[in-house]
């Protein structure tokens, strides 16, 4: 009965660890291949279509005025969207896309997981996670533990040289530099 219990938790801790970034990026890859289905059907109006336009540095290309069929994705600030068409025209890549809110909503959700399992905090709606750490250098005031020590030694340190640098007695100086011996025939 032990053994089976002690498998039945390794199973849980492991399904945590990866488990749900595996089955997240199959319902990816889903989603992806449906949209790509919807695509090469063309079921989708071009009200749906989002272009995206940049130039295009190359030296040598076929400028064309009809759009070909591509595939891919792109994800512009955390939204993404699959590539139905594209074509070159002038100096401009142009490419007609497709929303894939799925794969959007996914990515979300792997993010949140990701910082609940760093954190151990997720946001609740309408109430904030507002952490503040105050450090005061200047009034550091050593511990008797080794690596508040350590610490307060380098702040010293780094303080003192700054002082020293700067120190008054450095501008007040007026000596004569001395003079060159001459060699002695």
């Amino acid at each position: 009965m032990k053994q089976l219990s002690a498998i039945l938790f390794l199973s849980i801790l492991l399904f945590n660890f990866c488990g749900y970034q595996f089955v997240i990026q199959q319902m990816k890859n889903a989603s992806t291949i449906a949209i790509e289905q919807k695509a090469d059907a063309q079921q989708y109006s071009d009200d749906e279509l989002i272009s995206i336009k940049t130039t295009l540095n190359l030296p040598y290309y076929s400028s064309s005025a009809d759009y070909e069929r591509a595939y891919g994705s792109i994800n512009i600030n955390g939204q993404d969207y699959e590539y139905v068409k594209r074509r070159v025209f002038n100096d401009t890549l142009e490419l007609l896309c497709l929303p894939n809110h799925t794969k959007t909503k996914l990515q979300s959700l792997t993010n949140h997981l990701a910082q609940s399992a760093t954190d151990g905090q997720t946001s609740v709606p309408g109430k904030s996670n507002t952490v503040t750490k105050i450090f005061f250098p200047d009034f550091f005031q050593p511990l008797k533990s080794f690596t508040s020590t350590l610490v307060a030694d380098v702040q010293s340190n780094f303080f003192t040289t700054n002082t020293n640098f700067i120190s008054s007695n450095y501008t007040q100086l007026h000596e004569r530099p001395p003079q060159p011996m001459q060699a002695v025939s």
